[in-house]
């Protein structure tokens, strides 16, 4: 079953495996090997988040090497209890629910945690579905990438690229390249504007690559959504928050449109406190400095 919605996800964005492929880094090869069960555990994630594949009625979480852990940790399951009812080593599970290993083991896992799963819906934008595909493509304003190159220099990888986009970066990451999927290392400043309707896996990478020190600065422009557990548990404390005060005019292809119906807010991980605090002059908002 999770196979075929992969496959199946791919070919309904009118991806062939080559363009896939592509995205990814990897040969083609490996993508159709991908689709018949074999490869790795990492690579499987990887072409999820590019494909925006997600499995809800397991448990939460930003994998599904995550959603298959909390699901077995909510079942009140050991590691050695899975293993048996999968037929894999503690050592293979203990694999897969830290992302690697082999798609052949997941899929045993699976068949044990995942008989409730079902293939998400795309997460529609909370102030409505456009029918023209256009919702998604809020562009930044110039005044506003002026504030940010202002207070913590050139920014040196953008993510979500896209050609109309006014984001000036030493690298642009733009489809087919999935910004998703796709390392993050050796940017010094980081700006992520993401696409809103998938805004919580875009803040987890965005983090994970923070975290993982593929970037030393990030910062997150996005609506605010202060009750998810990407911002409880990762973002308050660890990041320096800006509820903003004003709604920003985002930039289309044909020009500004109106503000958006949702206040936004800015995370920043690793900027310095002289960046924070002359940022701060710029943006006018509600500020929570992190802590640690």
């Amino acid at each position: 079953m999770l196979l075929d919605h992969l496959r199946h996800t791919r070919q309904s964005r009118g991806l062939s495996r080559a363009a896939l492929a592509d995205a990814l880094g990897v040969s083609a090869q490996s993508i159709d090997r991908l689709e018949r069960g074999t490869g790795s555990v990492s690579l499987l994630v990887r072409a999820m988040a590019c494909l925006e594949l997600h499995f809800s009625g397991i448990a939460r979480g930003a994998s599904l090497p995550v959603q298959l852990q909390r699901k077995r940790l909510q079942m009140g399951w050991s590691l050695d209890e899975v293993a048996r009812r999968a037929r894999v080593t503690r050592k293979t599970l203990a694999a897969v629910e830290n992302g690697e290993g082999s798609v052949a083991s997941l899929l045993k896992v699976f068949e044990v945690l995942g008989r409730t799963a079902r293939k998400a819906e795309p997460v529609r934008p909370s102030w409505g579905h456009d029918s023209t595909g256009e919702s998604d493509k809020r562009f930044t304003p110039l005044a506003f990438l002026d504030c940010v190159t202002s207070s913590f220099g050139e920014i040196d990888l953008d993510p979500c690229g896209h050609e109309d986009s006014p984001v000036v970066a030493r690298r642009i990451i733009m489809p087919p390249e999935c910004g998703l999927a796709a390392s993050w290392h050796g940017a010094r400043l980081t700006f992520v504007n993401p696409p809103y309707s998938q805004f919580v896996r875009w803040l987890d990478r965005a983090i994970d690559a923070w975290e993982s020190k593929e970037t030393e600065t990030v910062v997150i422009l996005g609506p605010v959504r202060t009750d998810g557990r990407a911002f409880q548990q990762r973002v308050v404390g660890r990041a320096d928050i800006c509820l903003m005060a004003d709604r920003l005019r985002f930039l289309t292809s044909t020009g500004i449109r109106n503000p958006i119906p949702t206040s936004l807010m800015v995370m920043i991980f690793g900027g310095r406190p002289e960046q924070i605090d002359h940022f701060a002059t710029l943006v006018p908002g509600a500020w929570f400095p992190r802590i640690t």
